[in-house]
């Protein structure tokens, strides 16, 4: 069974962490709320846009559309190595 491939617009913290805005491009809002969360926790990120399959990370493809938080200069490449590192799910998803 082939599984299409999708776009996501996600948060990717400076660890490697991250969290899904949808699917649907985010509202200037949803943005906002976004950087001033990480921000009120000392964090940066950045929002980008993911393309591919979620759970086949070799698949995939990040674009960073812009600097998210409290450090705008953090490290993009240190955090898509360490996104990268970062098992998919607890129930076997590969990376």
């Amino acid at each position: 069974m082939r599984i299409e491939t999708e776009t996501r617009w996600i948060v990717l913290g400076e660890d490697g962490r991250h969290v899904s805005l949808g699917r649907a491009e985010p509202s200037e809002a949803e943005i906002a709320s976004a950087s001033d969360a990480l921000a009120a926790q000392g964090l940066s990120g950045w929002l980008a846009r993911m393309q591919g399959e979620y759970y086949r990370r070799s698949k995939l493809t990040l674009e960073p559309l812009r600097t998210l938080g409290s450090t705008p200069e953090a490290d993009w490449q240190t955090a898509l190595t360490a996104f990268h590192a970062v098992p998919c799910d607890a129930t076997g998803g590969k990376p």
